[in-house]
């Protein structure tokens, strides 16, 4: 009994696991299915990809119905190829469609730099669809050319049956309709993509243009075909250009693709970026510019500074350097994110082990003090001395790693002469030293109230 209970439960609980997931997998694909449900909308929404994505879906329909109907009844295997390539180019429609929507989602919980790159994954798509397409293609063109050059030798009866098989002219006719109306469809798609820097929608744009292509060798290969009988094989090889030059286009976009989904550098904004930083308002600031990266998501671009600026700058000033580049580099077109980070100069004696870093991190070394525990000894050591009216400012220095120093800015009497404020603060030196967490201390007087305590003297 109790075996038969130990394993009811664990089915049970097998069961609710699925479930589980089945369910995050629904919520998944809710939260990022089309936002769009109905044409109407994509033609009023603010969107221009949207819209030219719809006008290429109706042209396309048309186009590879058109051409397969066409090629079939006038016998033309270029303009048949054609019609696959068009095929694909509908396919390709409805992957850029969902991917620039996906892609304009704002940030999530479970994407929070935003879903740029669903744009790259609908272009990859897109080529695997184009390098299909070309091989299929391709295959059947080859097929139908070695049946031609086999009939071709033996001659007689299998000759005359593909003389009867010659293109006409409603082929023609149909591959200049493909050429004009696919090179419409690539300038203005191709326009629209470059204003947004959508690269699935330029990939969709070179989808048409190369569709266009294959339209003018198709009408080349119809009119030898037709006009030249001793080329009739002009046709079939035409369809093996054709499968090529998809599967070149497929190609291209694919490592496009890849490249942006394996965050390869973008060398072209990282050289703008470095002009910018180098010729731009803090360069007199910069003193090394130590790296920069650059990732494309989606239409979108996220750059990576590291800078060198002057030793013995202040916090607030290397802040204030780090906000005017970063701003500056935001004003290219696409950028959306910079972090910038800055290292003081070689010069200030910085030393940073990676070691003793490491096993710090590791816990095998004891943490160093935090600022506020710091803070806390300082006031607590030079609030015991009488002669101090109050601390003004502590700041703390880490150096070397582990090594604490502080500066403490404080007041005195005015009335004290120059002398006896410099013993306090040595002995103030001295005191603070002794701590466990301090390694070296300087003491700065405050002289502004004796200044303006002067001031008034000498007015009355």
């Amino acid at each position: 009994t109790s075996s038969v209970l130990t394993l009811v439960d664990a089915i049970c609980r097998e069961v609710i696991r699925v479930f589980t997931k089945l369910r995050a997998l629904k919520q998944g694909m809710d939260k990022h299915s089309t936002p769009l449900v109905d044409v109407a909308e994509i033609f009023n929404n603010e969107s221009s990809a949207d819209r030219v994505t719809v006008v290429g879906v109706v042209i396309n329909l048309l186009l590879s119905v058109g051409k397969a109907v066409v090629g079939v009844t006038c016998h033309s295997s270029a303009l048949i190829a054609d019609a696959g390539h068009s095929l694909s180019d509908l396919f390709s429609d409805f992957i850029t469609l969902w991917a620039v929507q996906i892609g304009r989602l704002p940030p999530d919980d479970d994407h929070p730099y935003g879903h740029g790159k669903f744009e790259a994954m609908g272009s990859l798509f897109l080529a695997m669809t184009l390098l299909a397409t070309g091989l299929g293609v391709g295959a059947s063109s080859g097929q139908k050319l070695a049946e031609i050059i086999a009939a071709q030798r033996s001659g007689g009866a299998a000759l005359s049956n593909l003389i009867q098989k010659v293109p006409t002219v409603p082929a023609l006719i149909m591959a200049g309709i493909s050429i004009i109306s696919k090179e419409w469809l690539y300038r203005i798609t191709r326009r629209v993509g470059e204003a947004l820097n959508s690269q699935v929608v330029i990939a969709n744009a070179w989808h048409h243009r190369s569709d266009a292509y294959s339209s003018i060798l198709a009408l080349v290969s119809i009119g030898l075909a037709m006009y030249v009988p001793g080329l009739i094989a002009a046709d079939a090889a035409a369809g093996i250009l054709v499968a090529g030059m998809i599967c070149m286009t497929g190609a291209e976009i694919f490592g496009e693709s890849v490249k942006q989904l394996t965050d390869t550098n973008d060398e072209m904004l990282v050289s703008r970026v470095d002009d910018i930083i180098r010729n731009g308002v803090d360069g007199g600031d910069v003193v090394e510019v130590n790296r920069i990266r650059a990732r494309q998501v989606g239409s979108n671009s996220i750059v990576d500074v590291s800078i060198t600026t002057h030793e013995n700058l202040s916090s607030t000033a290397t802040r204030a350097i780090e906000e005017r580049l970063r701003w500056a580099i935001m004003e290219e077109p696409g950028v959306i994110d910079v972090d910038v980070h800055s290292t003081p100069a070689a010069g200030s004696g910085e030393v940073v082990c990676p070691l003793l870093a490491t096993e710090v991190a590791r816990g095998n070394v004891d943490l160093p003090p935090s600022t506020a525990t710091v803070e806390e000894d300082v006031r607590r050591v030079v609030g015991k001395n009488s002669d101090v009216l109050s601390i003004e400012s502590v700041t703390v220095n880490y150096r070397d790693t582990m090594l604490v120093d502080v500066d403490a800015t404080i007041r005195v009497d005015p009335a004290s002469t120059v002398a006896k404020a410099n013993l306090i603060a040595a002995d103030l030196k001295i005191q603070l030293e002794k701590e466990n967490d301090i390694d070296k201390a300087s003491i700065y007087l405050d002289l502004n109230e004796a200044a303006n305590l002067l001031t008034l003297q000498e007015g009355v």
